[in-house]
């Protein structure tokens, strides 16, 4: 999700960045074993899901139109479905997650996480659920899972509103909220702002088990809280836990291992409100991000993480198992090795590619996909090492 920021520091930096990226170069991590190929053309491809026939979905997250590329690599012409959004240019508005059932290949449902306009030419908005079938290719019976969020205010800069979603190994539907650039909400537990959310994938009821169902005051559909940008989430392929990144301030980006019923301290993440990138009343991150030359808490260290997968050590045998970080301004991807009994240490942190800006995903065989402002992008693996 997008920060509210100086607006010309974000200009100076924005552009120095870019500079950086273009003088660089697409691709990169040749060290690492990988080498980056093109897969197609895409309009800001905020969200990407690839079924176990090879296709590959992608959402567009101004246009709305949801998009399918063939297991042989063709971009079908017409979309797969055309999403009304409503979109503030930034990456917590408009179509910005994708998921696919877990009985995919047996239901055909793909699901949809957008900001819906409330009414017709109105700057009022909802994050919404939608449900599609897949029927050679072709979205039809689109049904609504969760359409109870609170509604947003005009779009403006620095509002934080939907991030992801994700199914988790429980077969459950989570999903992200930002803090709506309300902070005082985040901890206020009735509220879903600044939440991960635990659903039924039917009917967006709360999940069975959810920790804070026994609590009358509460949202029962809260997972974990305390969050100013969850924009992505990822669930570890072996032990199931959470890993999702947050951005609590101007400049503390946070790598955080979600536990049930956890407070991750936002608005408080360090002595005082707002302060350094300290964790305050709620759990640490287990790492922080900076971009190249700056520390954490430094004046614009930000990255904007924007993108989050497990990369599996049987297809990237140099990448190993790891935890891939898309950054949004850097436009690089990394890999973070998790250590530590409870892999809840970051024992090394590496670029992988130098042209990532929206989402990165694997698929079910394995294969690392990634995209950028125009296109979509795919890691093969090579022989290369150090």
């Amino acid at each position: 999700m997008s920060a509210r920021r100086p607006i010309v520091a974000i200009a100076f930096v924005t552009v120095f960045l870019l500079f950086l990226a273009t003088a660089c170069g697409g691709g990169g991590g040749g060290t690492l074993g990988v080498k980056s190929e093109r897969v197609a053309a895409a309009d800001r491809a905020a969200a990407m899901a690839i079924a176990p026939d090879g296709r590959l979905f992608f959402g567009e997250q101004v246009t709305g139109a949801i998009r399918v590329v063939s297991a042989d690599g063709v971009l079908q012409e017409e979309p797969f479905a055309q999403l009304e959004v409503a979109t503030y240019v930034d990456l917590d508005w408009g179509l910005t997650g994708l998921a696919l059932d877990p009985d995919f290949e047996m239901n055909h449902y793909l699901y949809a996480f957008l900001t819906e306009p409330v009414e017709p030419d109105t700057p009022v908005a909802r994050p919404v659920v939608v449900r599609f079938t897949d029927r050679d290719s072709e979205g039809v019976d689109r049904e609504v899972i969760v359409n109870d969020l609170p509604e947003t205010l005009p779009a403006t800069p620095g509002f934080n509103a939907n991030g992801n979603i994700h199914f988790g190994p429980d077969g459950f539907l989570y999903l992200s909220l930002g803090d709506y650039d309300a902070p005082p909400l985040v901890q206020n537990l009735s509220m879903p702002i600044g939440k991960l959310l635990r659903v039924d994938k039917d009917n967006g009821s709360p999940a069975p088990g959810n920790p804070l169902a026994d609590d009358p005051d509460a949202d029962p559909r809260i997972y974990a809280y305390g969050f100013r940008e969850p924009f992505d989430f990822a669930f570890h392929p072996e032990a199931g836990a959470i890993y999702g990144s947050d951005n609590t301030t101007v400049s503390c980006e946070e790598i955080n291992l979600i536990e049930p019923g956890a407070n991750y301290g936002w608005p408080d993440v360090g002595e005082f409100p707002y302060s350094d990138c300290g964790a305050g009343e709620g759990k640490n991150a287990i790492h922080l991000l900076a971009h190249e030359g700056t520390q954490p808490g430094d004046f614009l260290s930000f990255v904007e993480v924007s993108g989050l997968a497990f990369a599996s050590a049987g297809v990237y045998p140099l990448l190993g198992d790891s935890l891939l970080v898309c950054e949004s301004q850097t436009m690089l991807l990394r890999r973070l090795v998790l250590g530590g009994p409870d892999l809840d240490q970051v024992t090394a942190d590496d670029i992988v590619a130098e042209d990532c800006r929206f989402d990165v995903e694997v698929s079910p065989d394995g294969t690392i996909y990634y995209s950028n402002a125009d296109e979509i992008r795919r890691l093969a693996p090579t022989s290369e090492g150090p």
